[in-house]
């Protein structure tokens, strides 16, 4: 007998491996194989990444996804067509031979267009439908391509974000997909890529293609705000996500497109549903002091993407630290932690008492946390009046209304019904 993907989605997503991806063998591809030409191939303009630390996560994610899978994914049927029969959206990764799930064929990767065909088709389609099947109230959401004119012809991305709406409270929900074909970035380029301690800043010498991909990365995600991102070859796929400052990012080990427990499907589900804040996602390790003006900038020309307007005379260093990015941005001695001993307040003139500003996920309590910082300050850097923003704006209105409507024959199931992925109602 044959079962339908939603009578069983947890047992559907056990054995929902990703086929394997056919590669056209053309000696053009083979060349571009090598550190040398992966240099070539990104384009990364020289700025002020103050990345000074790059955790990793290690085998701890595994069993964040393998738990978080377990408490979330439905295993009863939800009496539901595998197909959404408004939007077209379907299963199209194949599971066990007891899941009726149609084979799709897709004609053989020769480009990076090609390879984005298969990211699209396969992983990205299947999971924005399980997505939509678990959290109704994210039946706006999905994924579509960010094209940057100008970028590099083998780096291609796509966006998971709402796609009717364009508001400044949807970035830090969102997920950057970025991809760069296999021939281009091996297994062992990812692993290295996962191993990188810290990105250098002021380096004269040229940036090696793992530090290129870190700066891209970056450069990605300051551009759109958006602090998750995901990083696949479609082969290899990585997870990670930079603080509010952008100067720590967490990455995970690196999944094959054919391993099992956790499975891509089950990674990507579970990084969706972290960005969205759905219950039991992943949520930063460790709290990180970061400059305040980082934390709340609104847009790229704010961020610290610039050379910096003013040059401070620093102390001999004393650490045996080497300045390599191997090696984390820390002291020696202590490159198994995070730097969080760094103030907000700046270096030259003290204002207050010594309080680490961090970002609340309240607006209202990061606006009061201003406010309360700005009274510290001396007169004398209050002649401009305070900027005012609007306190008419509702954040989130299609998540956080009751009222919401969702338009497809989908029931709600998988979380709390207190949590606002749950607000949609049929």
């Amino acid at each position: 007998m044959a079962y339908r993907a939603t009578d069983d989605l947890r047992g559907y997503l056990k054995d929902a491996v990703l086929p394997r991806l056919k590669l056209v063998h053309k000696p053009e591809l083979m060349f571009h194989q090598g550190h040398k030409s992966r240099r070539a191939t990104l384009t990364v303009r020289r700025r002020h990444r103050n990345l000074a630390n790059i955790v990793f996560l290690d085998s701890v994610f595994d069993e964040l996804v393998n738990d978080w899978i377990e408490e979330h994914v439905p295993n009863r049927s939800l009496c539901l067509y595998d197909e959404d029969r408004q939007t077209g959206e379907r299963f199209t990764v194949r599971s066990s031979h007891r899941f009726n799930v149609p084979e799709l064929l897709l004609p053989a990767a020769s480009d990076i267009n090609r390879v984005c065909d298969w990211l699209d088709s396969f992983p990205l389609q299947t999971v924005q439908r399980v997505f939509h099947i678990m959290f109704p109230a994210t039946k706006d959401w999905g994924f579509v391509a960010l094209d940057d004119h100008g970028d590099d012809d083998n780096f291609k991305k796509f966006h998971w974000t709402d796609v009717n709406q364009d508001h400044p409270d949807i970035y830090d929900l969102s997920v950057v997909v970025a991809c760069q074909p296999p021939w281009i970035m091996s297994d062992e380029f990812m692993w290295q890529f996962t191993q990188l301690k810290s990105l250098p800043e002021g380096t004269t010498r040229p940036l090696r293609g793992k530090e290129l991909l870190w700066g891209k990365l970056w450069d990605t995600c300051v551009r759109n705000q958006t602090s998750f991102f995901i990083l696949t070859s479609y082969q290899q796929w990585a997870f990670g996500m930079f603080s509010r400052g952008w100067t720590t990012a967490f990455v995970s080990p690196v999944i094959d497109a054919q391993s099992r427990s956790p499975t891509v499907m089950h990674a990507l589900l579970y990084w969706l549903g972290s960005a969205l804040r759905a219950p039991g996602g992943f949520v930063q390790p460790v709290e990180v002091a970061e400059p305040v003006h980082n934390i709340f900038s609104d847009n790229e020309s704010k961020l610290p993407i610039a050379e910096s307007q003013k040059e401070l005379e620093i102390a001999p260093s004393l650490s045996s630290w080497s300045g390599t990015s191997d090696e984390p941005a820390s002291s020696a001695g202590v490159a198994d932690v995070v730097a969080l001993d760094v103030s907000d307040r700046g270096v030259d003139e003290p204002h207050g008492p010594d309080v680490l500003f961090k970002k609340s996920r309240d607006p209202a309590l990061t606006w009061e946390m201003i406010e309360s910082w700005r009274k510290k300050l001396p007169s004398k850097r209050t002649e401009n009046p305070s900027p005012t923003f609007a306190t008419s704006v509702t954040l989130l209105p299609d998540f956080l209304d009751d009222s919401a409507t969702s338009d497809t024959s989908d029931e709600t199931v998988g979380v709390p019904c207190g949590h606002w992925l749950m607000s949609a109602r049929r």
